[in-house]
């Protein structure tokens, strides 16, 4: 048994449910979503986040290396209700096999109106 086996037996026992839609395919998968931790997050976007701020709007998703995202590619992560789009993603590997990939994935936000007047 390789390390990436292992790793989707434990997925499929403890991970959170997770729905991914992209173009125009829906795929369901077990994944683990959490809160990224600010400390983890200190240069999202090339922004610096103020000290002590937290807000646990990014989230960290560890998945099976079969469900691989590309920022842009429109895909919509939805787990426990909330929906998220994918800010960077990269796989981990352990010797030869690859095991798992990794995103940080934003809150899908709907603009109004209001927010095109939003300056950075």
């Amino acid at each position: 048994m390789n390390v990436h086996t292992s790793f989707k037996t434990i997925l499929r026992r403890y991970g959170n449910t997770v729905v991914i839609r992209r173009k125009g395919r829906t795929e369901t998968t077990n994944a683990f979503v959490q809160p990224l931790r600010r400390r983890h997050r200190l240069y999202i976007n090339d922004k610096v986040v103020p000290a002590g701020y937290f807000d646990n709007a990014y989230k960290l998703y560890i998945g099976d290396r079969e469900h691989r995202f590309t920022y842009g590619d429109g895909s919509i992560i939805i787990c426990r209700g909330e929906e998220y789009t994918v800010v960077t993603c990269e796989e981990f590997v352990v010797g030869d096999d690859e095991v798992y990939v990794w995103a940080i994935l934003s809150p899908k936000k709907e603009l109004k109106e209001d927010d095109y007047d939003v300056i950075d």
